[in-house]
């Protein structure tokens, strides 16, 4: 009788940690799909990020672009020593311009991982080129 009920005991211990391996299990892996629903959740936003920030970008670039041929118009109408440090001042802006084209190209090349250090990068650009095409229509009294 003593030997049946210390089985007993023990056969109810063998179940009871038996039910708490299988529970901790079944936790264990929703956690790991709760956790894999998440990673998943940030990547999308990521993305919808990443693509935002390179339409925004794109759209500065265009209506830059849009505005550089009432530059050139303009910087056409003067002359002398001001028309050529003008023009060079474009070119510069130009050049500003391509390099953060290129840099966007990479951008968008990028994985939704790693594109966030040259997102930083291509921020200054941008900035850098709007200050010096602002700076460009005042020399040259264009309104914007």
């Amino acid at each position: 009788m003593k030997n049946s009920i210390y089985l007993l005991f023990l056969l109810s211990l063998a179940l009871l940690f038996s039910a708490c391996s299988q529970k901790s299990k079944d936790e264990l892996d929703q956690v790991k799909e709760e956790s894999q629903e998440a990673v998943e959740s940030v990547q999308r936003d990521l993305e919808v990020t990443k693509t935002e920030f390179i339409n925004n970008v794109e759209q500065q670039l265009d209506s830059i672009e849009s505005e550089m041929e009432q530059v050139r118009n303009k910087i056409s109408e003067t002359s002398g020593e001001t028309k050529s440090e003008l023009q060079k001042q474009l070119e510069s802006l130009q050049d500003k311009r391509e390099k953060l084209g290129d840099d966007l190209e990479e951008l968008k090349a990028r994985s939704e991982e790693n594109w966030q250090d040259l997102k930083e990068n291509i921020d200054d650009q941008l900035d850098s080129l709007n200050e010096s095409f602002e700076s460009l229509k005042d020399k040259l009294n264009i309104g914007g």
